[in-house]
């Protein structure tokens, strides 16, 4: 094996030059791949090594490819369906470890991320971010990630980072709880009354104020203060009977699909599940909300903050003929 032992105690100021190390125990050495090593092995999975280093797994094959290659044995094998190490794997990751801290100090332990704080409305998060949100996190397992939930008309933290969040039309500007150095129009809403098919036959629908009667209401306790949802909530404060007021835009959801109630969505919630259905006729005016990002100021070139960014318009695009 072309790694061998030194004897000699090796320094802690051992040169390391174009990512290689240059005393005669590691000559030739990856000392990047050695950290790949040592955490692949320390997973026993790639895919979640590559998460944990934030890299792509055909970066992190590669990597172990020349690695074992430097090594001159195979430093994994396969046993059914689980990764182990190889016996010289073992004895290279015993020796590596011992090694990399003087090789390398930043590669040998976690090294503290900063923390990247975003607040998302409610609806926005169930339906359009909180999938891509997933991926993210899939992909980049050593992020320090704060993520809050805001409810209707809710304002965050001022130390909150990104917020994506929902403001009336006439708001031109909205105030996002911080000083910005981006804001940004994403999409606007319009919301609905919606019904399950399943308990609404096509002829009996609701065509009218007076036949929406004969249905049981459900609302969100957040669209009590919202003056764009006025002809809703005045629907609300009119009834005497027939009432159930949620605090969570899931049980919202769950209550329309699954309790025969009628309930305010936004306009887009039938290309999610097509089992909800909307019921255009029955308020004017137009009751619409507009989604809205913003970053905190300071904080708009921050590499974890770019990729929040990205993420953000990336699921927007994607769904732009909803909106």
């Amino acid at each position: 094996m072309a790694f061998q032992e030194n004897e000699q105690a090796t320094t802690h100021g051992a040169a390391v030059a174009g990512g290689h190390a240059a005393d005669d125990g590691f000559f030739g050495l990856d000392v990047e791949a050695a950290h790949y090593f040592v955490v692949a092995a320390r997973c026993g999975c790639f895919m979640q090594a590559a998460r944990s280093l934030s890299i792509k797994p055909t970066l992190l094959r590669k990597k172990l490819g020349l690695l074992a290659a430097w090594a001159g044995h195979p430093l994994f094998l396969h046993q059914g369906n689980a990764l182990v190490l190889s016996p010289e794997g073992r004895r290279l990751r015993t020796q590596l470890v011992a090694r990399l801290a003087v090789l390398s100090p930043g590669l040998a332990q976690n090294e503290d991320q900063p923390l990247v704080r975003i607040a998302v409305a409610e609806p926005l998060l169930h339906d359009i971010l909180g999938r891509d949100l997933l991926a993210f996190l899939r992909q980049h397992a050593n992020v320090r990630l704060e993520l809050a939930r805001l409810d209707e008309g809710e304002t965050p933290a001022p130390d909150t980072d990104l917020r994506v969040w929902l403001a009336p039309p006439d708001d031109v500007e909205p105030w996002p709880g911080f000083a910005s150095a981006h804001l940004e129009c994403l999409a606007q809403l319009e919301y609905l009354p919606h019904v399950a098919k399943r308990y609404s036959r096509e002829t009996s629908r609701p065509r009218s104020l007076v036949e929406l009667e004969d249905y049981m209401l459900v609302d969100l306790q957040g669209y009590a203060g919202i003056e764009a949802l006025q002809p809703w909530n005045l629907a609300i404060a009119d009834r005497r009977a027939g009432v159930t007021r949620v605090n969570s835009y899931e049980m919202l959801r769950q209550m329309i699909q699954w309790s025969a109630c009628i309930g305010l969505l936004p306009h887009y919630v039938g290309q999610l599940d097509k089992n909800l259905m909307a019921l255009p006729a029955l308020f004017e005016p137009r009751m619409d909300m507009q989604a809205w990002l913003a970053v905190r100021a300071g904080e708009e070139e921050r590499e974890e903050v770019r990729r929040l960014i990205a993420l953000v318009h990336a699921a927007f695009d994607e769904r732009r003929d909803w909106f």
